[in-house]
């Protein structure tokens, strides 16, 4: 949790992100053939197509676990006024 807010607060102090939104989870995955329960952190990043390639980097100079997984969403429609904050944000 402590590392995924600070790649938030970085992504926003450097405008790679309008907002980045911090949320706790449960993780289950294989760890010498058995299933693993740990805690840890999903990160959404409100940002444009230009930043990705930057938070990328980012992620990867403050994540020192194991391998992050950094997806990104298509949309199909976004709001104006948001979109339009959003892209002001992170100029």
């Amino acid at each position: 949790m402590d590392t995924a807010k600070t790649i938030a607060k970085l992504l926003v102090e450097k405008r790679m992100a309008g907002s980045v939104d911090v949320l706790p989870i449960r993780s289950y995955h294989r760890v010498n053939g058995d299933v693993a329960e740990t805690p840890g952190a999903t990160i959404i990043v409100k940002t444009i197509e230009r930043h990705i390639q930057g938070i990328e980097e980012v992620i990867a100079e403050n994540y020192h676990e194991e391998v992050p997984c950094v997806a990104t969403i298509a949309l199909h429609r976004l709001n104006r006024e948001f979109k339009d904050w959003l892209i002001n944000s992170t100029s």
